[in-house]
């Protein structure tokens, strides 16, 4: 599986920073999945279950309470005000 660059961010600092295959997400209009390849956009996110896929195929599961996610050719950025792994 073709894999992207991830990062999320809080004001306690960066929480991940690594290659994943996928990405799922809460926004406003509802779940978001994020694969490599995504067209780039920026949208808000809000408070709800997260869950990140790495490339060892392995499902991280987590709680954001909003924020915002940003998608480019140079990789995933989630930027949180709270982020924690369930």
């Amino acid at each position: 599986m073709t894999s992207f660059h991830l990062t999320v961010s809080s004001p306690d600092g960066n929480k991940f920073d690594g290659e994943a295959v996928g990405l799922t997400v809460r926004g406003t209009e509802g779940e978001l999945a994020i694969l490599a390849g995504h067209i780039p956009f920026i949208t808000s996110i809000v408070k709800g279950k997260c869950e990140i896929q790495t490339d060892e195929n392995t499902r991280l599961e987590a709680f954001s309470d909003g924020g915002i996610l940003s998608v480019s050719k140079e990789g995933v950025t989630l930027i949180s005000g709270s982020f924690r792994f369930l």
